[in-house]
């Protein structure tokens, strides 16, 4: 992936970790965000992407652990995301 649409990669997910359906799904992601962005590889970033295209409260459901990682999505990524979350 070539610089430039890593870049605009990045702000979009910023963008998408920021504007959720619920405060809670927010604080989680922008959390995240904030302390492992900088480490992400384009990789992690697509990952990232397919993530944040699940319905909110899924997604909620998941990182809270009331709800199990669907086939096919990075399961490493989601436990780094449920590492943040607060307990």
């Amino acid at each position: 992936m070539d610089p430039q649409s890593l870049e605009y990669l990045k702000r979009k997910l910023h963008y998408l970790c920021r504007r959720r359906a619920t405060q809670e799904l927010e604080l989680i992601l922008m959390r995240f965000w904030k302390e492992h962005a900088d480490q992400l590889t384009a990789q992690d970033l697509l990952d990232l992407e397919q993530i944040l295209t699940l319905d909110d409260l899924d997604l909620l459901a998941i990182c809270l652990g009331q709800k199990p990682i669907p086939q096919g999505y990075n399961r490493a990524l989601f436990a780094r995301i449920v590492q943040v979350r607060p307990r």
